[in-house]
């Protein structure tokens, strides 16, 4: 196996092709199989795929858009013109399909018929591949995720991201060969012939404040202790976070965590990020919530956000079985929020993780959702959190 990764701030979607593909080709020997391609909304036209497709013949794509950049081991890499990022992968060993579905009206069923195309394309029909990859548009993941696991199971980790934009506004694309893609699934399954590694947490620890949702809708929180769940939060967070519309911002530091699992008695939090405030006093978050969900109050730091992603490759790579400067490379899922709550500070946590993966290529990308396995494969999703896999 062959991993190699490539970056450009190009002005036109065919010279960034050209770049990346020439600089990957080199740096492989020959065109990949799989290419892992994140890019700013700005670079989300239908030349580049063309292109992409153009200089590396057979390759099969994956991947969406990202907020603000992309990171390599080279650097973050953001730029007027937008920013194109890339990891290739050979392994004649291995076994790699891409599948799409439009999400239509049934997320679940989208799920599914893109992990079905998938397989047919590694030429691996009902088999359980050893890794999903995941992309699509904020809004739908858990649909997703159950869809993918009807049919090859809960076992199996699912990693990924949500497609994202610069300014919440819907302009989120998923690519793969077929094109720039707008509400649809793209899945790609992995069968690699080295060992991987997956890890799936955040930068936040929980403060002790915590209730029940008593009151829910999809991914609105009505009442928490049978409270309105706008007075609560407001209580938690000391009143930094209230009044009526768009919290985004506000609430990134503070979101609401749930028990995913536990690690030798350590409990292991997914993250929902608290996105509106009703007249009403719901709470409109960026994930499902369900009655009976017992929500606690997390707290991140930038200091925290910063060293998270390089501690989550330590622990992809541990939980690999091997060291850090022995990986062959990896990708990394670094949510948009964490980003631009911490821009300033990129260059930092893009040293964190090549301190973690030291001389190992790696692509990193900025999205609105979160896939990964916890623990024992326990997929799930989240903000404002950090997923890696690497390969060893």
């Amino acid at each position: 196996m062959k991993i190699a990764t490539a970056f450009s701030l190009a002005d036109c979607a065919e010279q960034a092709a050209f770049e990346t593909s020439r600089d990957l080709h080199g740096q492989l020997g020959g065109a990949p199989q799989l290419l892992v391609l994140y890019a700013t909304e700005h670079r989300a036209e239908p030349a580049l795929i063309a292109a992409l497709s153009a200089h590396l013949p057979g390759v099969q794509i994956v991947g969406g858009t990202s907020c603000g950049g992309v990171m390599t081991q080279q650097g973050f890499h953001s730029g007027p013109d937008g920013a194109v990022g890339v990891l290739g992968l050979i392994d004649a060993e291995g076994a790699y399909g891409v599948g799409s579905a439009a999400l239509g009206e049934d997320a679940h069923v989208a799920g599914a018929a893109a992990v079905e195309r998938a397989l047919v394309a590694a030429g691996r029909d009902f088999e359980i591949p050893t890794l999903v990859w995941c992309c699509q548009p904020p809004g739908c993941e858990e649909g997703v995720l159950a869809g993918v696991q009807s049919v090859i199971g809960a076992q199996t980790p699912i990693i990924g991201g949500s497609s994202a934009d610069e300014a919440i506004a819907g302009a989120w694309r998923q690519f793969s060969s077929d094109g720039v893609l707008q509400d649809h699934v793209v899945i790609a399954v992995l069968f690699p012939s080295r060992a991987h590694g997956a890890a799936f947490q955040s930068g936040y620890a929980p403060t002790g404040k915590f209730g029940v949702v008593t009151r829910a809708h999809d991914r609105q929180v009505l009442e928490i202790d049978h409270r309105p769940a706008g007075e609560v939060y407001g209580g938690w967070t000391c009143g930094a976070v209230g009044g009526a519309g768009a919290i985004l911002a506000k609430s990134t530091p503070t979101p609401l965590g749930r028990v995913a699992a536990e690690v030798q008695g350590v409990p292991m939090f997914v993250l929902s990020h608290p996105a509106l405030l009703g007249v009403a006093g719901d709470l409109s978050l960026f994930t499902d919530i369900s009655e009976g969900d017992v929500v606690h109050l997390m707290r991140g730091s930038p200091e925290s956000l910063v060293k998270r992603a390089g501690l989550v490759v330590e622990d992809a790579c541990a939980m690999g079985g091997w060291a850090g400067a022995e990986s062959l490379g990896g990708l990394i899922i670094y949510c948009g929020g964490c980003m631009l709550h911490v821009r300033d500070q990129m260059d930092a946590v893009v040293e964190e993780v090549r301190r973690a993966m030291p001389g190992a290529p790696f692509l990193g990308a900025f999205t609105f959702g979160e896939q990964g396995a916890i623990v024992d494969s326990c997929n799930r999703h989240g903000n404002l959190m950090v997923s890696a896999l690497t390969f060893g």
